[in-house]
C-alpha cells in the first residue's frame, strides 16, 4: 500500500515562490493569518456572533432578542461580465453556510482604466440576474475605474437575519456539543458533498478564455459547459439541509477548492477525517477544460457548492436531492487530526491548502 502527502510538491514550489517574492497568490495562508493578523485585532464586543479566524466569512451582531444580523463579504475579479454574478453566488452562499438566507446585498466596483459603459452593464447584469435567481435585493450598486486595478474587481456584501434561538443556548452551541461528542467517538458523523468540485472556476475559465478553448473544443461542448450555471447551489435548496440536522458544519468550496474546503471543515469542527478520493463529483466539462490549461479541479473555487459534516448523511442527502442537486457521501470524520484521502489502494494525507487553481490561472495570463 502506498502512502503519500497530497499536494505536498504543489506546497512545495509555492513555499519556495512564497519566500522568494512574498506571500503567494490567493487566499493567506492559516500560518500567516495566526502569525500577523491575529496579534494586531485587539477589539472587542460581546454582541458579536462570530469571532475572527483563518476561515470565518461571516460577521454579525446579536440582538436583544436572541436573533441578530448577519453579513458576508466576497470577491471576484476577472474581464468577464459575469464575475459579479459569480460573487453574489459566494457571498449569498457563505450566509447559507452559516444557516442565513441571505435578503440584500451591497456590491461595489472596481474598473481598470479603459474600460467602457458597455462592460458596466454587462457586469449589472450580471448581478441582477444572481439576484434574482436568489431573491435577494440589490440595496447598493457603485462603480468607479481606478488606476490600481488591472482587472475588473467586484466587491458583495450580502446580508440577512438571523431568527431567534433557544433561550439558554448561544448561537453555536449545538455544534459544540456535536464537535465534542465526535471526538469522544461517540457519534458518527459523515462528510456529504453538495455541487461539484471545481465548478465555479470552470464556468469562469470558460467565461474569460472562450475564444482560446474554441481551438480545441467546438461550440456544442462549450455551450453545454456555459449551461452548468444551472448545476450551481442555490441557497434555499441547501438551508432546508438544517431541519434534517440542526448541528450539521456546512462550508461553501472557495478559494483553494475542496481539498481546502476538506482543510477547513477538519480544523473548524475539530476532527479527522477519511474519505474517498473517486467519490468526488466532478463534471466531465470540468477535467476537460482543466486539462486543456493544465489545472487542478481538486484546487479550483467552487462557490456554489458545499460540504456538510452531518450525523444524518442519508436525510441530508434526500433533502438535497429532491431539491435538484447532486449530492455524494465522500467519507467520515475521525478521531484525531489525520487528513486521510483514500484512493483504491493508495493512502494520502492531505496537506495545508494550496494556492487556488484559478487565481494563479489569472496571475499567470
Amino acid at each position: 500500500m502506498t502512502v503519500t502527502v497530497f499536494t505536498g510538491k504543489i506546497q512545495e514550489r509555492q513555499q519556495a515562490m512564497s519566500e522568494k517574492d512574498g506571500m503567494r497568490i490567493g487566499k493567506i495562508t492559516q500560518t500567516a493569518w495566526q502569525r500577523t493578523v491575529r496579534k494586531q485585532l485587539h477589539t472587542e464586543d460581546k454582541r458579536t456572533l462570530f469571532g475572527a479566524s483563518p476561515w470565518e466569512t461571516c460577521s454579525g451582531f446579536e440582538t436583544e432578542g436572541g436573533g441578530g444580523y448577519v453579513w458576508a463579504d466576497a470577491c471576484a475579479a476577472g474581464d468577464d461580465g459575469r464575475t459579479g454574478y459569480y460573487a453574489v453566488y459566494h457571498a449569498a452562499g457563505d450566509l447559507a453556510a452559516r444557516g442565513v438566507s441571505a435578503e440584500g446585498a451591497a456590491v461595489r466596483i472596481l474598473l481598470p482604466t479603459g474600460s467602457s459603459e458597455e462592460k458596466l452593464g454587462l457586469l449589472a447584469a450580471g448581478v441582477d440576474l444572481a439576484c434574482r435567481e436568489l431573491n435577494i435585493q440589490a440595496s447598493s450598486f457603485q462603480a468607479e475605474v481606478s488606476g490600481a486595478v488591472r482587472q475588473t474587481v467586484v466587491f458583495v456584501s450580502a446580508a440577512g437575519k438571523l431568527y431567534s434561538r433557544p433561550a439558554g443556548r448561544k448561537r453555536g452551541q449545538e455544534k459544540h456539543d456535536a464537535v465534542q461528542t465526535v471526538q469522544k467517538g461517540e457519534m458518527h458523523r459523515e462528510i456529504v458533498q453538495c455541487g461539484y468540485a471545481g465548478l465555479e472556476g470552470t464556468l469562469r475559465v470558460l467565461g474569460e478564455a472562450r475564444e482560446e478553448l474554441e481551438t480545441r473544443f467546438v461550440s456544442t461542448f462549450l455551450d453545454q459547459a456555459e449551461e452548468m450555471t444551472n448545476e450551481l447551489v442555490r441557497p434555499v435548496q441547501l438551508l432546508n439541509i438544517y431541519e434534517c440536522d440542526g448541528a450539521a458544519e456546512v462550508c461553501q468550496i472557495g478559494s483553494g477548492g475542496i481539498l481546502a474546503a476538506l482543510w477547513q471543515l477538519s480544523e473548524t469542527a475539530h476532527t479527522g477525517f477519511e474519505i474517498d478520493m473517486p467519490q468526488i463529483a466532478l463534471k466531465q466539462e470540468t477535467v476537460e477544460i482543466c486539462e486543456f490549461y493544465r489545472l487542478n479541479p481538486y484546487l479550483m473555487t467552487s462557490a456554489g457548492s458545499y460540504l456538510i459534516l452531518t450525523s444524518e448523511a442519508e436525510s441530508v442527502i434526500r433533502e438535497l436531492e429532491e431539491a435538484g442537486v447532486c449530492a455524494v457521501r465522500l467519507g467520515v470524520a475521525r478521531d484525531g487530526n489525520a487528513k486521510v484521502i483514500r484512493n483504491g489502494e493508495e493512502v494520502r494525507y492531505l496537506d495545508r491548502p494550496a494556492s487556488d487553481e484559478l487565481e494563479r490561472w489569472m496571475a499567470e495570463r
